[in-house]
């Protein structure tokens, strides 16, 4: 007796779970979309990334990197995906070595209320350390709004 209320409960749970109405569809549906949107990198780039939600889940702040060793990176780039805007942004790329020290470091900034813009730098000199990872921290009228970061690995 008590086999089968078990057995009733878990088969009501398992199609309660497994089921997904029109609604349920359509979500799946913009999800599959944002994860497209969000991995818009090839699966051959030589780099990395690292990205993290940005006003409320609202945006995107990604930093990424491309290069041939720890100590010889090629380019880093910071980028931001905003649906409500960031205001005269500005967006700080550097490369960190593994005691959080700073080797290498470009910015750029914009004027406006920006929806999407990516600050790619080419890297021109050689690591003193080897690198541990890169990090973009945006910056919305002079206050930190956050930081991405990317582990540097081979």
């Amino acid at each position: 007796m008590l086999q089968k209320i078990a057995d009733r409960k878990r088969k009501a749970r398992l199609s309660r779970h497994t089921r997904l109405g029109h609604r349920g569809l359509a979500l799946a549906g913009a999800g599959a979309a944002l994860v497209t949107l969000v991995s818009g990198a090839p699966a051959s780039a030589a780099g990395n990334g690292g990205c993290t939600n940005i006003q409320q889940g609202l945006g995107l702040l990604c930093a990424r990197w491309d290069g041939q060793s720890h100590t010889y990176i090629d380019t880093i780039q910071g980028s931001f995906t905003s649906t409500l805007g960031v205001g005269n942004p500005r967006i700080h790329v550097r490369i960190l070595d593994g005691q959080n020290r700073e080797m290498f470091s470009r910015d750029r900034s914009w004027g406006g209320n920006r929806r999407d813009e990516v600050a790619r730098f080419d890297v021109t000199v050689l690591m003193p350390r080897a690198a541990s990872r890169v990090c973009a921290s945006l910056y919305e009228g002079g206050g930190l709004v956050d930081t991405a970061c990317a582990p540097v690995y081979f």
